[in-house]
């Protein structure tokens, strides 16, 4: 009795490969956005988490805010974090140790939800190795912005800062917390920006497609969609005091200027 052939032609095979190919390239793209979709919810959960930590501060202190910016806790700034600098064999312990040394620990007594899952930096070399005496990018994601205590309180960067609960009004409309991606190994001082002049001073991290997540004053956080594409390259290529494009709204900058806390203008 002759036996059945069952086997594959080079055809039927071929066609196969091809409909694997057509699936993953429908699936993988999704698969992708799903994965930003879960980093985002961690973040969104993470700032959720600082917002009201960095409020309940300021309850436990009398109305004082936190400094905003990194440095010495002796210093009258009293910073949320430490500065990390690159004395530990482990860069990574060091950025760590910089966190739980900073006011706002105790408060968010874990160093995860300083991180948002999306930032791979501390994986791979920082793209200015060694500017901060750090050989590899950041771990800490957040950064609080200039307007809340971040900058000094003699009117650098065209504002005088808040450094009391007392002064902020509406805090639930001024964003407290930013997503950040400094290259050069570490978040350093604040997130600023120029809202006299209106105009970008520090990119930040869109990690999250196209959008990014801010914690507020009265300690909640918000995800933002970013409609301009040179805000979205100012992200990409960290690039400094980015210009916008000729056919850029400029939605994106008008926002971030308006809902961005100070006393007044210097």
């Amino acid at each position: 009795m002759e036996t059945k052939n069952e086997a594959f032609t080079l055809i039927e095979l071929l066609v196969v490969i091809a409909i694997i190919g057509i699936l993953l390239a429908i699936l993988i793209p999704a698969l992708n956005i799903a994965k930003q979709q879960a980093t985002g919810a961690i973040c969104l959960a993470n700032l959720n988490g600082l917002s009201k930590a960095w409020t309940l501060y300021a309850e436990d202190n009398e109305g004082r805010i936190v400094g905003g910016t990194t440095g010495s806790t002796a210093s009258p700034y009293y910073s949320w974090v430490e500065f990390a600098s690159g004395t530990a064999s482990d860069e990574k312990e060091e950025k760590e140790r910089a966190i739980r040394d900073g006011k706002l620990f105790p408060y968010a007594e874990a160093v995860k939800i300083y991180h948002c899952p999306g930032d791979k930096r501390y994986l791979s070399p920082s793209k200015d190795s060694g500017a901060y005496g750090l050989e590899i990018g950041g771990y800490r994601s957040y950064s609080i912005v200039g307007g809340m205590k971040g900058v000094a309180e003699s009117g650098d960067w065209e504002i005088i800062p808040h450094v009391n609960m007392a002064t902020l009004k509406s805090p639930g409309s001024k964003y407290v917390f930013v997503e950040e991606a400094d290259g050069r190994g570490d978040n350093a001082g604040s997130w600023v920006i120029h809202p006299k002049s209106r105009g970008w001073v520090d990119p930040f991290a869109i990690w999250h497609n196209e959008r990014s997540t801010l914690g507020f004053g009265d300690g909640h956080a918000e995800k933002h969609d970013w409609v301009d594409q040179s805000t979205i390259d100012m992200s990409e290529d960290q690039t400094f005091y980015k210009a916008l494009y000729a056919n850029d709204s400029g939605d994106d900058l008008d926002y971030m200027i308006r809902a961005y806390p100070y006393v007044r203008f210097l």
